[in-house]
């Protein structure tokens, strides 16, 4: 057994906490997400003091409230949540050359031919969860297996703080019983849909005729079969992934009625997620703009750049290009922005414009520096201070996509 997955528990939470000065604690009542006053606030995460009263990430504050009137609702810091999840892959990467981050909170590793250095894959999944621990005040669950699957299921078994190995013994006991929703990939109408033809387990899905299921799921149904038997490629595809992207979006308490709104609403976006950006090193050889609707429909469009940037100007000029074809046609209740094809290359020589990418470098610089200091709402661009003063429900945070 050489894969294992780390997992942050309750990660936004935990962060927060962590970083209160002693205002909270892990065994208050704490969610993280939206004011329940403003619509559209939802459930972002919460410490597992909650979680047991059946509030679940994705519920509207208002219900969560509801179930836990005494919950404390903090709003969420996502600066903090990108500073947090580099230094937990800083400590995942001194194990193992080979390793896939799977989001802002997980990440694989491929401890093959590592033995000699470290010890056993167990032994590592255990220094790694109490490193995490002591170093940035964090809990994990790791799960160790033959391959990706076997590994991600044992880190979902048991939560918080916990090491589960997961061999063809522990698969055929304490997984195969398991329902069916409970499987990688298998979401709430899959689920239901073999419920229909009666297969309500893990153990029952891997006795299920293969053939059969590809007849109704098609190649999904052979992936289902295989999942459901342990298998899996043994390998991780590649080392350390790239970011694929990156994105903000934001919901406003009032449909925007202006152009001018639009733009700013645009910019400050960009600035959120360009900044994030920064802080990781990485620059955008895309840039998308996506529009909500008051009648809930949903629109967006993409562009190219000639060149990598992180510089939020130069980002922010090229949305521009796509934006305003999305305006106009109804009302926009959201406004939200994506950093797409991203890379971790150096600075590109430039043939014109030297002056203005260089002054526009610096401003990004000085921005980010008071940021660093005395946090995000410390400093605002010109074009976006009146937006700034709007009470603006952030959501679909995104900075790391899935792999």
């Amino acid at each position: 057994m050489s894969i294992l997955h780390v997992d942050l528990n309750s990660f936004y939470a935990h962060c927060s906490i962590r970083h209160s000065g002693g205002k909270y604690r892990n065994d208050m009542p704490i969610i993280i997400g939206g004011d329940p006053a403003k619509r559209h606030g939802i459930v972002l995460a919460a410490t597992y003091v909650v979680k047991r009263q059946g509030i679940h990430a994705g519920m509207p504050i208002i219900k969560a409230v509801q179930l836990c009137p005494e919950a404390i609702v903090i709003p969420p810091d996502y600066r903090l949540y990108t500073v947090c999840s580099e230094q937990f892959m800083n400590i995942v990467r001194e194990y193992s050359p080979t390793i896939m981050r799977y989001g802002i909170d997980e990440a694989y590793i491929d401890y093959t031919g590592c033995e000699h250095l470290f010890g056993s894959a167990k032994e590592v999944a255990y220094a790694i969860k109490e490193r995490v621990k002591l170093e940035l005040g964090i809990t994990v669950s790791v799960g160790v297996g033959d391959n990706p699957l076997m590994a991600k299921m044992g880190s979902d078994y048991k939560k918080p703080d916990a090491v589960t190995i997961v061999d063809g013994e522990f698969w055929r006991k304490n997984i195969m019983p398991l329902s069916v929703d409970k499987l990688m990939y298998i979401g709430r109408s899959t689920a239901k849909r073999l419920n229909e033809m009666g297969i309500y387990t893990i153990g029952e899905l891997a006795l299920t005729s293969e053939s059969m299921l590809v007849a109704v799921f098609g190649v999904m149904g052979r992936q289902m079969w295989q999942h459901a038997n342990g298998i899996d490629k043994p390998r991780l595809e590649r080392s350390e992934a790239v970011h694929k992207s990156m994105s903000c979006a934001c919901t406003f308490p009032e449909n925007l009625k202006e152009i001018s709104e639009y733009h700013a609403a645009i910019l400050t976006q960009l600035d959120k997620v360009s900044y994030r950006m920064r802080i990781t090193g990485q620059k955008a050889l895309g840039v998308g703009v996506s529009v909500r609707y008051s009648d809930l429909s949903y629109k967006s469009k993409q562009i190219k750049l000639n060149r990598a940037t992180d510089i939020t100007d130069e980002l922010y000029a090229a949305s521009l290009k796509i934006a305003d074809g999305l305006y106009g046609s109804k009302p926009i209740r959201q406004v939200g922005v994506k950093l797409f094809d991203l890379s971790s290359f150096g600075e590109q020589l430039l043939l014109i414009d030297d002056d203005v990418h260089e002054k526009r470098k610096k401003a990004d610089t000085a921005i980010d520096s008071i940021r660093e200091r005395f946090g995000m709402q410390s400093i605002f661009r010109g074009a976006t201070v009146m937006q700034s003063l709007q009470e603006v429900v952030e959501n679909d945070f995104d900075p790391f996509d899935r792999c």
